[in-house]
């Protein structure tokens, strides 16, 4: 499943570069003794920066509600008809960005 969300972004020059800026933010962090002084902002940053581009340029690239997510079942219950707001949105991009964020945590093998 990783793969096939890294060959979909590898495809948008844009998916691309802010999934590598992404990428290197969230390494940086999770060095040893990172100092949040040093990441914390970039690596907000580029992940805001990655999810509206998400939302906007490939929407239809959003997971389903998660089975599994209390986020998720909460919106099942409240909100069943209709677009999803743009918080539930936002939400669903960290599940698909869930991906990437295995794939760079140091000892995380494919």
């Amino acid at each position: 499943m990783p793969c096939e969300l890294i060959e979909r972004m590898a495809a948008c020059d844009d998916c691309r570069n802010l999934a590598v800026d992404y990428g290197m933010n969230l390494i940086g962090s999770r060095r040893h003794n990172a100092d949040p002084r040093h990441w914390e902002l970039p690596l907000t940053l580029t992940r805001v920066h990655l999810d509206e581009h998400l939302i906007t340029a490939h929407a239809v690239w959003l997971p389903d509600r998660q089975p599994d997510c209390g986020i998720c079942e909460t919106w099942r219950e409240e909100h069943t008809i209709g677009p999803i707001h743009e918080a539930e949105a936002l939400h669903r991009t960290w599940h698909l960005c869930e991906q990437l964020r295995e794939i760079c945590t140091p000892g995380t093998t494919s």
